[in-house]
C-alpha cells in the first residue's frame, strides 16, 4: 500500500534527521573538549559517579546515596553551565538539535504519533496530490464569499446563498468523513468556483491527514487508456495505483476529455471500484446534468445520482472580478 510506503519515508527521515542531529551534538562536544578539557572532566565525573551509583544500588546500597549524587552532580552542572555562558554558550548546546524537541525527531511520544509526525504527512500528501502551491491561495481560509452576487437568478436563488448553503455541507462533510465518504458532483458554468471549492476541500483533508489525488478529467483518461492497453508509461502505472488508494480522488473537468467506450469504461470503473471500497470522491463539472446524461452511459450516472451530493454552481463568471 502507498500509504505503508508514505510512512515508511517519514521514519526513515526522522533516522536521518536524528542521526544528523547526534552526530553534530558530538563533533562539537569533541571540539568543545579539545578546546576546554575541564568540559570533558566534568561529563567523565558525573558518569563515573552514577556507575557507582548504580553498581552501589545493585547491592543494595544506602539510599543516601542518591541525595550525595544529586548534590555532587549539580556542583558539577553548575561549574558546566559558568564555563559555557563565559564562552557564549548555554548547556543546551551540548544537546543535539533536534527538529522537534517533543519527540526527538522520532516521530512518536509513547505510543502517540507527534504532532510534527501529521506535519510531516502532509507535507508528503502535498507533494503527491499533484496540486502543488495552488493550495497555498486556494483554501477556506482565503475564501471570499463577497465576490458572490446576493441578486437571485436561479430558483430565486443568488449565488451568494447558494455557496453558503454548498460550503456548511462541504464542512459538515469534511468533519464527518470518518462516518461516511465524501462524494460531491459540482456542476455549473465555468468561473464559478468549482475548481477553488475542490481545492478547499483537498487542502483541508491534507492537513487532516487523508490522502488526496487531484486529475483532470482529461489526463486521467488518457492515463487509465494507456495503462489498460499497455501504452502507459511507468508514471502512469504508479498514478493508476494511486486512484485506487487515495482517501479523496478530485476530478476536474469532467466533459471536457471527450468521451468513447472505452473512457466510459475506465470512469465507470475508478466510481465502482472506490464506492466498493468506500472511498471518497469529488467531481466538478462544467456539464449540466442533461449533457451527463447524454455524454456518459446510464451505468455511470446512475452512480452518481444515487451516491453522490449534487450541488449546482449559479451566477456570473467570477473570474471577471
Amino acid at each position: 500500500m502507498l500509504k505503508n510506503n508514505v510512512y515508511s519515508e517519514i521514519f526513515e527521515d526522522y533516522d536521518r534527521d536524528k542521526a544528523f542531529a547526534e552526530k553534530s551534538a558530538e563533533k562539537l562536544k569533541q571540539r568543545l573538549y579539545e578546546k576546554v578539557p575541564r568540559l570533558n572532566e566534568i561529563e567523565k565525573e558525573i558518569s563515573a559517579k552514577g556507575v557507582e551509583l548504580f553498581e552501589s544500588v545493585l547491592h543494595g546500597g544506602d539510599t543516601k546515596k542518591f541525595e550525595d549524587f544529586k548534590n555532587f552532580s549539580n556542583i558539577l552542572r553548575l561549574e558546566r553551565q559558568t564555563i559555557l555562558k563565559s564562552m557564549g554558550m548555554s548547556e543546551d548546546t551540548l544537546e543535539p538539535q533536534y527538529k522537534c524537541k517533543k519527540c526527538k525527531d522520532t516521530g512518536m511520544i509513547g505510543t502517540k504519533k507527534c504532532t510534527c509526525f501529521n506535519k510531516r504527512l502532509a507535507e508528503k500528501y502535498y507533494q503527491l496530490s499533484n496540486l502543488g502551491d495552488i493550495l497555498k491561495r486556494e483554501n477556506f481560509d482565503k475564501f471570499n464569499y463577497n465576490i458572490f452576487s446576493k441578486t437571485p437568478v436561479d430558483n430565486n436563488t443568488s449565488p451568494y446563498d447558494n455557496i453558503r448553503r454548498i460550503t456548511t455541507e462541504v464542512v459538515f462533510a469534511i468533519e464527518n468523513i470518518e462516518n461516511a465518504p465524501l462524494n460531491m458532483f459540482f456542476y455549473g458554468h465555468s468561473g464559478l468556483g468549482k475548481s477553488y471549492m475542490c481545492n478547499c476541500i483537498a487542502k483541508a483533508l491534507i492537513d487532516a491527514g487523508y490522502f488526496v489525488i487531484y486529475m483532470s478529467a482529461y489526463k486521467l483518461f488518457t492515463t487509465m487508456t494507456n495503462v489498460r492497453f499497455n501504452n502507459a508509461t511507468t508514471e502512469e502505472r504508479e498514478a493508476a495505483k494511486l486512484l485506487q488508494e487515495c482517501d479523496l480522488l478530485v476530478i476536474d473537468d469532467l466533459g471536457t476529455e471527450g468521451t468513447n467506450n472505452s473512457t466510459n469504461a475506465e470512469f465507470f470503473d475508478i466510481l465502482n471500484t472506490r464506492l466498493r471500497a468506500n472511498k471518497s470522491t469529488l467531481i466538478s463539472a462544467n456539464l449540466d446534468l442533461g449533457d451527463l446524461n447524454r455524454t456518459y452511459s446510464e451505468r455511470i450516472v446512475s452512480r452518481i445520482i444515487g451516491n453522490f451530493k449534487i450541488f449546482k454552481f449559479i451566477g456570473n463568471d467570477l473570474r471577471m472580478h
